[in-house]
């Protein structure tokens, strides 16, 4: 990805196999939102970077947000069609299992 420069050109993975949501970035850039788990039930806390036990023990990972406490819900992604005064706009939005905000990251294009 760094090599043909997808980090530079809003690339976005969407991760839908852990049971938190969140938002990271990797030091690439390349930026990481998890879905989580759809109803509380199902819901886990999630690790944070420099945990030993998780991913990322060395504590590399940029988090922006990491859902505390765990809770069900879905990842919830916007775009807004660029004009000629600006560019498109991406809207990602965490949002608990009643569909209630718990977190927005908004990104403009390059």
């Amino acid at each position: 990805m760094v090599d043909n420069k997808l980090a530079d050109n809003n690339f976005y993975l969407v991760c839908g196999d852990r049971h938190w949501q969140y938002h990271a970035e990797h030091p690439s850039g390349v930026q990481e939102f998890s879905t989580g788990a759809l109803v509380d039930a199902n819901s886990r806390p999630g690790r944070k970077a420099g945990d030993p036990l998780g991913t990322d023990p060395d504590g590399l990972i940029k988090q922006h947000y990491l859902q505390d406490p765990p809770s069900g819900g879905f990842l919830h992604v916007a775009v807004v069609p660029p004009t000629k005064h600006r560019s498109a706009i991406i809207a990602f939005m965490h949002r608990n299992e009643h569909g209630k905000l718990l977190n927005l990251q908004t990104n403009q294009g390059k």
